[in-house]
């Protein structure tokens, strides 16, 4: 693909879809920067007042807050400290009034601290009764893992997000779908218990790293177990299902918006799949609102296709969404390839991804990206990234038909399911996950072809990367307000068991960077009151279980890839960087007591729009106004 040039690739990234404005602020990395000072500052005041409190007033008290615990324990690590000054650091740095950052922090800190009293009473309830020993690690671990699940879900209280999609749930889960799912959790387990009863003591030492996020055994160990084993069964059930021969007519649509750099590159690609596929295929160029040449390199390309036939259609307003929608109303053919117009697909891309709809079950299919390049830090970084999102846990969720999204950079749908789940929907982040999980909510089948390898462009700086990553971080809270319904509803797997864990996810990598910095400056300045938090326990932060996984995953997939894990380890902490930054963005409106019938000073915030209503007669409950979106995709990555 070629270069768009310093002044195109500013206006090559940069859209209304980047922050749309009803539900997320343009802030810049000066708010970040401000939080995790805000951070570092309570948590030198925090640690200075546990340094006094053991010198002065009492050597054995609980270095943590840990309100019941037994005789003779102590918390090596303020695991608890942490959690609640985290989310003080975020209350405070929240772009509101001071009411709602009082509200905010109050309920975070108030929850946090119910939960680690509910705990330790457990606990102790649990070791007086003789029916486990109490261990504070335990105690620790538990209150950390509830503070996961809290925090995102305070931020969906109190944030302006999307109002609930009025399209009520009507799937339910496939019996043999709680198996694969069940069955995988009881082995993981099964297998942890009987690795730490062949070797104690290499367990003991192990699980000392765990709450820093390392290689311990318990609930780490078991998670990567059963990402494995249900990983071994979502690649059995690819290959079976890709075995049916199924080449219906097909229809392509690639929206663009001032693509003229690389559209030629994406229609070529698609002419190449073209000869390789057994039916017609028809190629929709949407020109979005373009001010470049656009359409006249886009009919150029069209002109010299030898396997596909293709139009340029006009779309004046402009929002990705918006034209994705108006190509699905022009479309008559039932199968839809979505691509962006900076990607480049594989030639068998669309031949191994149509075999699977021949399971009239099946909603949506999507691919394996690549970077198109490896030759810089992005790039590198990248690859070990999609390895281990697309090519091992993608697959792994779809062992359990529990697969969230499939990305928009290309993606094919059955185009009945689309307009049945209500059509794209238009101005929020995340607009192609949402499709896949109202899909699902309708009880169409979400899968992923590990072999379907495409390009898709990496972003070259900070500023564009920066862009990317926030809008894509963001969308975890914008989909899972507009699928609020969905969100643990026995319609599909992916609103049960998966969209939680990425919630608690999203919110578990917002804490890394805060994490390694809390524990540098235990490390540096508080070693003596906190003398448990070791070296290894410091880099278990970086290191441990994840770098494990990574290189597993590129010796299988990519062996090559495995010399770019450190730059990848470094990446996920760049990652955390901009998922704080993702929560920081998010609108939160402000809060005033006395004038509850006015909470914001604002008019009501129109719900996103989906497709025009005569496609479907679920569309036609959706009746709020256009929020104009964007041209990139905004997939959930986890």
């Amino acid at each position: 693909m070629s270069d768009p040039g310093p002044r195109g690739v500013e206006e090559h990234y940069r859209s209304i879809d980047s922050a749309p404005p009803e539900y997320s602020v343009n802030r810049p990395p000066s708010a970040v920067n401000g939080a995790l000072m805000n951070f570092f500052s309570l948590s030198v005041v925090a640690l200075l007042a546990a340094t006094e409190i053991v010198r002065r007033i009492d050597p054995y008290a609980p270095r943590d807050l840990v309100f019941i615990r037994a005789e003779g324990q102590s918390a090596a690590i303020p695991v608890r400290v942490f959690l609640l000054l985290i989310a003080s650091a975020v209350a405070l740095s929240l772009a509101t009034n001071w009411w709602r950052r009082l509200a905010v922090g109050g309920e975070m800190v108030g929850k946090g601290l119910l939960i680690c009293l509910v705990v330790d009473l457990s606990a102790y309830i649990g070791h007086s009764l003789g029916l486990f020993e109490a261990e504070v690690v335990g105690q620790q671990l538990a209150s950390s893992l509830a503070s996961l699940v809290v925090f995102p879900f305070v931020i969906l209280r109190h944030a302006r997000l999307p109002k609930p999609v009025d399209l009520p749930p009507v799937g339910r889960i496939r019996w043999h779908a709680w198996v694969r799912l069940i069955v995988p959790l009881v082995v993981a387990f099964v297998l942890a218990a009987w690795i730490e009863q062949r070797t104690p003591l290499t367990t003991e030492f192990m699980r000392e790293w765990a709450l820093l996020g390392g290689v311990g055994p318990g609930i780490f160990l078991v998670q990567q177990l059963f990402v494995i084993i249900t990983a071994s069964i979502g690649l059995l059930m690819v290959r079976w299902s890709r075995r049916a021969r199924f080449a219906p007519p097909l229809a392509v649509m690639v929206p663009a918006h001032n693509e003229a750099h690389d559209i030629a590159a994406a229609i070529e690609a698609v002419d190449r799949a073209a000869a390789r596929y057994a039916a017609p295929v028809h190629l929709y160029v949407i020109d979005n609102a373009s001010t470049d040449a656009t359409t006249a390199a886009a009919e150029a390309a069209l002109a010299a296709c030898a396997h596909c036939t293709g139009e340029v259609r006009p779309c004046a307003q402009p929002g990705k969404a918006v034209a994705l929608n108006y190509a699905i109303s022009i479309i008559r053919e039932e199968f839809v390839v979505r691509i962006d117009a900076d990607t480049v697909i594989g030639e068998n891309c669309l031949d191994v991804t149509l075999r699977h709809f021949a399971n009239p079950k099946v909603g949506a299919v999507g691919g394996m990206p690549r970077p198109p390049r490896v030759r810089t830090f992005f790039d590198r970084a990248r690859m070990v990234e999609v390895l281990l999102k697309h090519g091992f846990f993608q697959v792994s969720m779809m062992g359990f038909d529990g697969i969230l999204g499939e990305p928009g950079m290309f993606v094919v749908y059955r185009r009945r399911a689309v307009l049945e789940a209500g059509g794209i929907v238009e101005g929020m982040n995340g607009e192609d996950t949402d499709i896949c999980l109202r899909m699902s909510s309708q009880g169409y089948l979400n899968m992923a072809e590990p072999t379907a390898v495409y390009l898709s462009e990496v972003p070259q700086t900070w500023a564009h990367l920066r862009e990317q990553r926030i809008r894509w971080f963001r969308s975890i809270y914008h989909v899972t307000a507009h699928n609020r319904r969905a969100l643990l509803d026995r319609s599909s797997m992916a609103g049960v068991v998966v969209l939680p864990f990425q919630l608690a996810n999203a919110a578990r990598r917002a804490m890394m960077l805060p994490l390694l910095l809390f524990g540098l400056l235990i490390f540096g300045l508080f070693q003596k009151t906190y003398p448990g938090l070791s070296e290894p326990r410091l880099w278990a932060v970086f290191l441990g279980l994840p770098m494990l996984v990574a290189i597993a995953v590129c010796l299988s997939r990519q062996p090559r890839a495995v010399l770019y894990i450190p730059e990848y380890l470094v990446f996920r902490v760049v990652r955390s960087y901009f998922t704080l930054a993702a929560v920081l963005s998010l609108n939160f409106p402000p809060l005033h007591p006395r004038l509850r019938r006015r909470a914001s000073g604002e008019k009501p915030v129109a719900t996103p729009r989906q497709a025009p209503a005569k496609r479907s007669s679920h569309l036609t409950r959706q009746h709020s106004r256009v929020a104009p979106a964007g041209r990139r995709s905004s997939s959930v990555e986890s």
